[in-house]
């Protein structure tokens, strides 16, 4: 007795702890500073506050954003903006975040039904709660878009395998969370008339298609098709093909210094790809539907409707992004997909054991787990890292400039967080000629839009208040650019014992600035001290500008 209940509690320490350690990232590293489309949030508080009428309203919330739909976003937003006072970004990602949480829930509700030991169910949240997921991590819209879309999806497909009456109706519900969180949700549609089908249950399919039409007739009323997606002309279908493949494999994007990075990501998405399939076609020629064999359970049934899910995701994202390139298909925003496909083949293949016989197997299973975690989490610190510095120099920015985007006299939509820098702005803004000339060396290349600065001998600065910025200064206007920082291959650095190497890489983009003659400098940041200096050069900026994207919020 006292045995097992020290067994469960490691077991359930095992599972608490890359929750934790995930959610302590996001608590340590996370900024109330807006990203990029979190700025239509407070478009969407304007409006909503400008709009008279109930109903008007009401119709805010299902507003057009790209080619989404995002109600679940603006819903939240809008509560924390009644909590808050203002939009506070952070508290946005642990809504995104927790929704992760849900999804475990459901994988362990499909693996309770498995009557395996809870020691099979560890390698689960080690390879879902890891900082490849860092890009929605830490960004508020996309949090509650890209991980709430996950768990509606998932919700739904568990509901809809379940024979139980009630869980039909709230199948119902979750079909309207799907089409409001976001564009791919209707794609779950068709999967749940399929598993409904293979359950015999036409009756409940008719249903649930005439709900299913209805939410999408009112998803694409008065629907504008955005402009900006890039052309997929002139681009083979060999390249899309293994792009499909490299997508389906970026879980395994663990070798960023290689340069077989991508070849390595498609070999493991075809292997990932094949068994997958086989056992899709297996439970569908196996089920009552075709052959009046058996019944597909709850956890057959949503297995299948999930690599039905996964797959086709890859399908379309690759179709409609394999224009940024193959490296583009490897974005962290993208990577959740890749991890969902990897756990559910495991659940598959876990489905069809009798573990009983292989007890012992679960202990190189929780090894490997553990190892990916720790291996994934190197990997993508410096992701983190360069993502926070990146949006403390988005809100310096602001600070220096008068004009900030998408302000309110009348109400406060958003107050930029207290910085360390906050107390040295007059500073940043001296004239850079008159700074001491820095020492070290920086070499400097460019290309038709950007410029590229790096040296390789600065200590770097480990603290996460700590920072090295690029100063870029005109007669009538200073910015502050991002640096980013680099950390050494994981057996270098357990050879050293050291994680970031020296330097830094600043990459400055020709259409962030105005057509002029800029001085540049370097701004050092170390806690409350800093240091700025010259660097003897300039940046002449003299190019045509690009049209301003044509948004629909």
């Amino acid at each position: 007795m006292k045995s097992s209940v020290l067994k469960n509690t490691l077991w359930g320490f095992l599972i608490l702890l890359p929750i934790a350690l995930y959610f302590y990232f996001l608590s340590a590293y996370s900024l109330n500073i807006p990203k990029w489309d979190d700025h239509a949030l407070k478009a969407f508080i304007l409006d909503f506050q400008n709009t008279k009428g109930f109903i008007p309203k009401i119709q805010t919330f299902f507003k057009q954003h790209n080619e989404h739909r995002i109600a679940f976003d603006r819903v939240f937003t809008l509560i924390v903006f009644w909590i808050h006072g203002s939009i506070e970004y952070r508290w946005l990602m642990w809504v995104g975040n927790f929704t992760l949480l849900g999804v475990l829930l459901i994988f362990y509700k499909i693996f309770q039904k498995q009557k395996h030991s809870i020691a099979f169910f560890i390698p689960i949240p080690f390879i879902l709660f890891q900082l490849q997921l860092w890009e929605n991590t830490f960004w508020g819209m996309a949090a509650m878009q890209n991980f709430g879309i996950i768990f509606f999806i998932f919700g739904l497909i568990y509901l809809i395998s379940s024979p139980k009456r009630v869980y039909f109706y709230i199948a119902l519900l979750f079909a309207f969370f799907v089409t409001y969180t976001s564009g791919n949700g209707i794609t779950a549609f068709p999967i749940c008339l399929v598993l409904l089908i293979l359950q015999r249950r036409f009756k409940d399919s008719i249903i649930f298609g005439g709900v299913a039409i209805l939410l999408v007739f009112l998803y694409f009323y008065h629907y504008q098709m955005p402009t900006n997606n890039p052309s997929t002309d002139g681009i083979g279908v060999g390249e899309i093909i293994f792009g499909f493949f490299s997508f389906l494999g970026s879980v395994f994007d663990l070798l960023p210094y290689s340069s077989g990075r991508i070849k390595f990501t498609i070999i493991l998405g075809v292997i990932l790809f094949i068994i997958s399939s086989l056992i899709a076609i297996y439970l569908i020629f196996n089920s009552k539907l075709l052959f009046k064999q058996r019944n597909l359970n709850q956890p057959e049934l949503f297995i299948l409707g999930s690599f039905m899910f996964l797959i086709g995701t890859a399908i379309v994202v690759t179709y409609t992004r394999i224009s940024y390139g193959g490296v583009g298909l490897l974005t962290s925003r993208y990577k959740i997909y890749s991890i969902l496909l990897l756990i559910t083949l495991y659940l598959a293949i876990i489905s069809k054991l009798d573990l009983t016989q292989i007890k012992w197997a679960a202990f190189p299973l929780i090894l490997g787990a553990i190892g990916f975690n720790i291996l994934a989490n190197y990997i993508n610190f410096k992701e983190v890292v360069n993502f926070r510095n990146q949006l403390i120099s988005f809100a310096i920015n602001w600070k220096l400039d008068p004009i900030q985007p998408l302000t309110s006299k009348n109400i406060v939509l958003h107050e930029l967080p207290k910085l360390t820098t906050d107390s040295h702005l007059s500073e940043i803004q001296k004239l850079v000629e008159s700074l001491p000339i820095w020492k070290e060396k920086i070499s400097k290349s460019k290309n038709s839009t950007d410029v590229f600065l790096q040296n390789f001998t600065f200590p770097t600065l480990s603290n996460k208040d700590t920072g090295i910025f690029i100063i870029v200064q005109s007669k009538t206007r200073t910015y502050l650019m991002p640096t980013q920082l680099m950390n050494y291959p994981l057996n270098v650095s357990l050879r050293i014992g050291k994680y970031w190497q020296n330097g830094f890489v600043s990459i400055l983009n020709n259409n962030e600035f105005e057509n002029g003659k800029y001085h540049l400098g370097i701004w050092i940041q170390e806690g409350i001290q800093s240091k700025s200096f010259y660097l003897n050069d300039s940046l002449i900026v003299n190019i045509a500008k690009p049209k301003s994207v044509k948004t629909n919020w």
